[in-house]
Parts: structure tokens; sequence; C-alpha cells
């Protein structure tokens, strides 16, 4: 049985019937990508609280309501907006929360398991910020909860706590732990798990990658567009390659120079190429946009991203299966990657 459902509007009507957009089962991570408004509200429908997005969240086959002793005792929560006190020592703030609870995780399997064991006798104003972010983050899990719920668990958080708050999640996935996360960003949310969801005012729906079109289906893409009536064997004038892609978005074509392109996102059918200047939108595939990009340093780092190798600036090793390609645009964007790709990447540059 499941230990989450997200339920449509129908479901405050009729549970059994009801289609369910979500379904969260113990050992595993669900991200929702989502602005921060719309992450509230839909927070706040999981527990039971009046929202807009007209959703209902059933705990073990219940509505999930945090004011039932019950499920306050299986959920954990950790908000962006949850406050500490800074006259209390690290440890000691734990210990109080621990309180509250007839189960507890020890404090200092806590401190260690996000990366403040050195800390434990620290006053909390004297931590970073980050650093009280994951503070709050194992005060979630003192009761030791069957279901976890964080609000963008990663914003604003420097590097370091990124690398503890990845490896902390497969820690408690591996434990069993159902883990539902609102995040702000794709990039993001591949990062954390591989059950993504987007949410907008149109509703919640699971993330589909790219499907490639088979070989026979891309040869004949290739034959699109010649005049049938054409002699091909009347010599045609050659002109000069130009050195730049030109894209087909929306209503127009747009020339792009390659130089220009820091990477490209497939997502929903569609690939989303940023560049330096602008983003657009094409209905080209990965594969197609690989090809045409091969002399250009591009490389295929992960099945839904290609990348400009000449905008990366690390590689960083967040688990030992996870790694990611930072790239040198302005929100500084990291890139998942497998291990194999890593392994390649790595072969690619020399190392």
């Amino acid at each position: 049985m499941s230990v989450l459902q997200i339920q449509s509007e129908a479901g405050k009507r009729d549970a059994s019937s009801s289609p369910v957009e979500l379904e969260l089962m113990a050992g595993q991570c669900a991200v929702v990508q989502c602005n921060y408004e719309h992450g509230r509200q839909f927070i706040r429908s999981v527990l039971g609280e009046p929202s807009l997005l007209g959703i209902q969240a059933l705990y073990r086959g219940e509505p999930l309501q945090l004011n039932r002793s019950e499920i306050v005792e299986r959920v954990g929560c950790c908000f962006l907006d949850d406050g500490v006190y800074d006259r209390m020592k690290a440890a000691d703030y734990l210990t109080f929360w621990g309180r509250l609870y007839i189960t507890r995780v020890p404090v200092s399997e806590l401190l260690t398991l996000v990366g403040l064991e050195g800390h434990a006798n620290m006053l909390i104003s004297r931590l970073s910020y980050s650093e009280k972010r994951l503070l709050n983050l194992a005060r979630s899990l003192i009761h030791n909860p069957e279901l976890v719920i964080w609000e963008n668990p990663e914003q604003n958080l420097d590097l370091e706590s990124c690398i503890i708050l990845r490896k902390m999640i497969t820690s408690l996935v591996d434990r069993g732990k159902a883990i539902l996360i609102t995040c702000s960003t794709m990039e993001q949310a591949m990062f954390l798990s591989e059950h993504i969801y987007r949410l907008t005012e149109g509703g919640l729906y699971p993330v589909t990658t790219q499907e490639e079109p088979e070989a026979s289906e891309q040869t004949m893409q290739g034959t699109e567009g010649l005049d049938p009536d054409m002699d091909q064997n009347v010599p045609r004038v050659t002109v000069a390659k130009l050195e730049k892609l030109l894209i087909k978005t929306d209503d127009k074509f747009v020339f792009v120079d390659p130089a220009d392109i820091y990477y490209i996102e497939s997502s929903d059918g569609l690939s989303h190429i940023h560049t330096k200047t602008d983003d657009f939108t094409t209905a080209w595939t990965l594969t197609e946009l690989e090809e045409k990009l091969a002399p250009y340093q591009f490389y295929r780092c992960h099945r839904s991203y290609l990348v400009n190798l000449n905008h990366a600036s690390e590689l960083i090793t967040w688990t030992r299966n996870s790694y990611s390609l930072v790239i040198r645009d302005d929100k500084k964007s990291m890139i998942p990657m497998s291990k194999t790709r890593f392994e390649e990447i790595k072969g690619i540059v020399g190392l």
C-alpha cells in the first residue's frame, strides 16, 4: 500500500473513483518542481489545509490532517520559514524537540546525518544560514517519521550543504522513508529523484523525458523539404556554411550561434535551449541537436541534457553514483551526470 496519494478535486467527493496524480511508496522520494507560491499552496493542501489547488492527500488511505496526533507522530515537515532558537546549542535544540515525542532518534545520529556533529555544543546563532537549515531538517526527523515533507530544501544552500542534503535523501530512502519535496528548478529535481512532477496553474503532472524517434523516422525527417520536381543532376551553387544554428521556435526561425549556447534540456517532448541572451524552445529532439552541434564540442552528459563543454567550469561528485557538471552561466547551473558519463567525460578532457 502506498504511503501517500495526492488526488484531484474529485477526491473530496469520492476517494474511490478520483484520479491519483501522485503516489508515493515507502523507500521512494518524489520531487514537485514549481514556483514558491504554488509550492506553498501544494504543501498546505497535502497537510489538509484549505488552498486553491483542489487536491487532497491520503496518508495510508485516510485524509492527511496534521491536527490528528496519530499522524503527527508519523510525518516530519520542514518549511522554508521555520525558525530556530538562536540562544540554544545545536544538540540542545534537537533534544528539546525530541521531548515532544515518544519515539526519538539519537541526537548524535541526526547531527552526523546533517554534517553538524562537530557543532553539537555551538550556539545556533553562530551557525551559518545553511547549517541552520540542515539543523531544521534534522529536527523534522527527530521522531523517526515514516513520511517526510520538505519545502524547497536546497533554497539558498551552499554547495557543501547541498552535497550533505542529497546524501541524506539517499540514506533516508535506503531506510524505507517516503519523502516528498518541492523545489524551484528542474535541474535540482533531477538531482534529487527520478520521480519528478511539475506543478503549474494547469495542475500536477509527471515529467517525462523526450522519446527519441526511430531511425526510419529520422531518415524520413531528413528528406523533408526536398523538391520532388528538382532535377538532382543540375549543378547547384555552393554556399559557404553558416556557422550558426537555425532554430524553428513557435512561428519563426531564429539564428543562434552555437558558442552562445550554455546547454539544452529535454522536457515534456520539447528541447529548451539556454543561451547567453535568451532561451528558446524547439521540437527538435536532443539526438537531432546532438548531431547538428557535434562539431562545436557539445556533449550528451545525461539523457535529458546536452551541454557546451566550452562553458563547463566544474565536475562535482555528490555520491558514488551521482555527479554534476557546473555550467559557467549566471545561475551556475548544475547538470546531472551518470557514473558512466562521468568516466567518459574524464577521458574526453584527458583526466
